[in-house]
This record gives C-alpha cells, structure tokens and sequence, in this order.
C-alpha cells in the first residue's frame, strides 16, 4: 500500500481509506469481490470488468444484464446469481461502464432466448446501453431495455421519464431474474421488469458527502447540522436542505414523498427496502425502518417483505434510502421466487429447471462500430501543412493537458454532477498516452489508440463521446501524407460528426458542443487568412464557447435535473473541449511546415 506521502501526492491530503492506488481501485475491488463469493459469481473471461453469475448462461433462458459506475457494492456486481442478474458490466466509480463491458455481458447472459438489459436511467448508461445492443445484432441476439426511473425527487410526475434510477433498480432485477426462471419469454421478462420499476417509488436522505479515492476530498457539502432531502446516489443535488430532525421525522418525510407520489389504496401490500449509503450504522436503518412499517400500517398498507440493510450504497456517504414498491398478485409471486446473490438471498418458491428452447447462439468477441459515411480529408496542395508521420505527437500533448487538468476537471464536474470527469478523462488520455509512447505512428493512427481506449475503457459519456470524435478524425485523415488547412477543417467537421452520431445535444445545451460548434466555425470562418490564423481562432473561439455555459442552464445529462441550479457553473465537458482544442491548436501550429 502507499505510505503517507504518495497518498498526499495522488490526493492532495492524507485519506484515511483502505486502498493501494485510486486508478486500481475498481479492478482490485471486482477481483476480492469474486474470491469471496465465487460459488455464485464468476469473472468473463474474456472481459475483466465483466461479472456473471455461475449459472449463466441457460441454455433456452431469457438473459439479465445489468451494470453500473463502481463504488454502490453491493450493487451492481453483488446481484449476479441464482435467478437474479446473469452478468453485470462494470463501470469505473460512479461511471457508466462502456458500451463493450455492456455487450460482452449482453453475449454472455445469452441463452438463445434473448436478453433483457436492466439499467438505471443515466445519460451515459443510456448512451453505452444502446450502442451495445447495436453491438451484439451482428450476432443475431435480440435485447429488451427497461430503464428504472423510481427516484421521486429527481423530476416531478409528469415527467417521470426524466428521473433517476435508484435502489429500486433491485426489485427491478429481482422481478425481472424470477420471471426469467420460471420461463418467461423476452417479451414477458420485459414487462414483468417494467411492472416492478413502474410500482417503485424511492427517496434518499444524505447527511454527509462521499469522496472519489482518486480526487480526496468530497465533490460537495452538507453542513453540519443539516440533511439533504431527495440526494442522488452520486451525491447530486436533492429537493431541499433544512435542518437535521429526529430520526422519526426523517423517516415520516421519506414516507409521505413516496406515498404521495403513489396514491395506493388501502389494503395494498407493499415491499419495502431500506438501504445505508455507505457510512450509516445498520441499527439506524431498523431504527428508521420501525417508524416506516408504522407509518405504512396506519396508511393501511401492508409490509409483505421487509429488506433492511447495505444494499444500494455510495462509497461512504452517510444517509439511507427509501424504496417502496406496491404489489399486485404477479408481483408478489414473482418477489417471492428463492433467488441467491452475494448482495441479498431470498428464501421462497423453489423454480424448476426449464426445458431448452434452442441452441445458445454464438457468441463474437469483436465489436460493431458505427461507420456512417464522413467526408476525407483531401491530401495537402497548400502551405503551410502538417506532416501526417510528424504528429502523432499530438496525441501526446492532448494527454498531458488533460493528465494535468484531472483535479480541476473534477473539482469542475462536481459542482453540478458526480466529481469523476476529470478522473476518467485522465486515466483514458494517459493510457492512451502510453501505448502509442515509443511507436513510429502517424496522426490518424495516434488518434485511433486514443479512440479505441475511450471507447472500450473508460465510459461514462464521455468515453463514446470523445471516442466517436477522436475516431472519425482518425478515419477522416487516414492515408493522408500531409493535411493542409483544407483537410484540417474536414477534420474538425468530422470530429463533430462523431459526436453527434451518439449525442443529442445542440448549442445551448451545457454540454461540449457548446465549445466544439463555435470553435470550429470560427476556424472556418478565418481559414482563408492562413492556417496559423484559424488555429488561433479557433482556440480562442472555444474558450469563449466554454465560458459561455456559465449562464446557461443544462438541458441534457445528469445536472439537467438541477434546473436553475446548474446555473453559474462552467459545464465539465465544455470545459475538457476547451482545452483539448486550444492544445490542438498550438501543438499542431507548433508542427507545421512548408514545402
């Protein structure tokens, strides 16, 4: 382990936590995890941040899948097992892991009867989740989605598709993984699934922060004395902060939130799950749940079952969460199928092997990339021009702003979001930094290294975002000796195209396209008063790009759920584009050459 010194230098202060090197943190957790629960789970071995259940795949069974940002264990690897999840993708902490963990679990939770993909309702979930699935049609497996949306105070009811996916995502498996087992085709998994997320409703309560391993103090505050009502998992913003009451008073708020975004009769069973948030003590989780079950039973409702403990957590944010989940006959045979994972076991109704359907498909270890059509770069007529087999030093340079921006970049993201951007920016722009680090490779054939690591190992948004960006530049330059300002430009535009095949955002958004667009017409637009000139243009238009999401309010993502509370803030992305292109601008200046 580190001694004090290099945990001072990764993090600027003495942590009192139990790890060897923050970047290593998921992988080391994935593998204790699998040692001490190998009779349920095991590793993919063909993708190590893949985790399956031992019984996985059946032959004739509908798959479950699921996956998720590190640092909620049990969730997500702890609920692989005996009719619950098949294979669980794994992100890095509080990220989203990427599309290539989503579809290797996809392959590997395939049975030949399709496969069902249970996933929380984030924007890089959804983006990688979906680019899977496009993954895996080369291998003819056909992929439901449920996406769980149970967190009442994360957008109101009339627009309950906006909300977040919370601890309710684990009755959502456990429906989903009983309904599979007892032979349901895709179809039916999927509504079974879709039945248990639609009758969850949860609300969290933080009373104090978490903190990233890899940043080393908590990305935001709750002041002492005080609570935070409606907190996400990743510590983003509830619907209130007010003073800290008695534990009955807590529990009552929670209960009225979800009860009155539900509307049950009387009469109705329910079930019911309390979960810490990482540092709560387990005796104030019953002490808040004996106060819940009296308040459900003088609403007239009715506790069938009871879970109680460390299920859903968030590194060591002190809090708990409420889940509610209304029963109805199917819901209530299926809740109580017997099921077995490290993250909870239920005793209940045995399920009987069911007979094979078909032949398990076979299963392909490549993965699909979209190729839509983009224009190429024309080969260099003008001066000055940049050296295709000088440059992919380039690459080099983008990695060392970004490797030496991580901290602000995170201090950045957050304010309005999770704290991990500048984290997983880092890490992926170092990797790649260190595997073209001695190769005699051209531009296009740097930028596809860079490409490749973002997109298969980094996740979150950003990973396919700037993978897809960096990835059409690769192919919009490929073969090309030397590029001019012409080709330079057809390279931007490429760039943006790869953006935007995998985003939805506009300019006004708060995102990086808020940076991207201006900055590259501002190349456009001086590109006829020389190279050089566009360069400085273009660099200078992306850094007003960037300051500009300061007074705009996020439409997309994970802080549009802040409305005008994401406000004044500098947008991370933005803010990560601005300084990949006004390193662009000046490494590549600083390259180019005349005939």
């Amino acid at each position: 382990m580190m001694d004090s010194s290099d945990v001072n230098t990764r993090t600027g202060l003495a942590m009192q936590r139990f790890f060897n090197d923050p970047d290593d943190i998921v992988d080391e957790t994935v593998a204790g995890f699998v040692k001490a629960h190998g009779d349920l789970i095991r590793k993919d071995p063909t993708n190590p941040r893949v985790v399956l259940s031992r019984f996985a795949p059946q032959e004739g069974r509908v798959g479950i899948v699921t996956g998720g940002g590190s640092g909620h264990e049990p969730a997500f690897i702890g609920y692989a097992g005996r009719n619950m999840v098949d294979a669980v993708a794994v992100g890095e902490l509080f990220s989203s892991p990427t599309a290539q963990a989503f579809a290797d679990a996809i392959r590997a939770a395939d049975g030949g009867a399709g496969v069902a993909v249970l996933y929380g309702n984030y924007a890089g979930d959804n983006m990688n989740v979906k680019m899977a699935r496009d993954m895996v049609a080369e291998d003819g497996i056909e992929v439901a989605l449920v996406v769980a949306n149970d967190d009442v105070c994360s957008a109101p009811p009339s627009e309950r598709a906006k909300r977040r996916g919370v601890a309710g995502e684990i009755f959502m498996w456990k429906i989903g993984g009983a309904r599979a087992a007892l032979g349901g085709d895709l179809a039916q998994v999927q509504a079974a699934a879709q039945k248990a997320i639609d009758a969850c409703r949860s609300v969290g309560v933080g009373l104090g922060p978490c903190t990233l391993p890899a940043v080393g103090h908590p990305n935001f505050q709750i002041a002492a004395g005080t609570m935070e009502v409606g907190i996400g998992h990743h510590g983003e913003p509830g619907a209130r902060v007010e003073p800290l009451k008695r534990a009955d008073d807590i529990a009552d708020d929670m209960l009225r939130i979800v009860l009155e975004d539900q509307d049950l009769k009387a009469g109705t069973e329910v079930a019911v799950l309390v979960s810490g948030l990482g540092a709560t003590p387990v005796n104030e989780l019953y002490v808040l749940f004996d106060r819940i079950e009296t308040g459900l039973e003088g609403a007239g409702l009715k506790v069938h079952r009871a879970i109680v403990g460390n299920y859903f957590t968030s590194l060591e944010m002190v809090g708990a969460t409420l889940t509610v989940m209304a029963l109805d006959d199917e819901l209530k045979e299926l809740l109580d199928v017997e099921c077995a994972s490290p993250g909870m076991s239920l005793s209940g109704a045995p399920v009987q092997p069911i007979a094979a359907t078909s032949a398990p498909r076979t299963r392909r270890s490549g993965a699909a990339k979209a190729e839509a059509a983009i224009e190429r770069a024309p080969e260099a007529v003008g001066d000055p021009r940049l050296d295709m087999h000088a440059a992919s030093g380039i690459v080099t340079d983008l990695a060392t702003v970004i490797v030496a921006n991580k901290a602000y970049l995170s201090e950045i993201d957050g304010l309005i979001g999770d704290g991990d951007h500048g984290i997983n920016m880092a890490k992926g722009f170092g990797r790649a930094a260190e595997r073209i680090a001695g190769q005699n490779l051209t531009l296009d054939e740097a930028l596809s290294v860079l490409s490749d690591v973002l997109m298969t190992e980094i996740g979150g948004s950003m990973g396919p975002l700037y993978g897809f960006m960096f990835g059409n530049m690769a192919r919009a330059i490929e073969g090309r000796q030397a590029i001019d300002a012409e080709g330079f430009g057809v390279m931007l535009r490429a760039g943006l195209q790869g953006v935007r095949t995998t985003g939805a955002a506009e300019l006004g958004d708060k995102t990086l396209v808020d940076c991207l667009v201006p900055a590259i017409s501002a190349y456009e637009a001086t590109r006829p008063d020389g190279f050089e000139n566009a360069l400085m243009a273009m660099a200078q238009a992306a850094e007003e790009g960037r300051d500009s999401t300061i007074d705009m309010v996020a439409r997309l993502g994970r802080a549009s759920r802040l409305g005008e509370r994401s406000r004044g803030v500098l947008d991370a992305g933005a803010t990560s584009c601005a300084l990949i292109l006004t390193k662009l601008a000046d490494s590549v200046a600083t390259r180019l050459s005349r005939t």
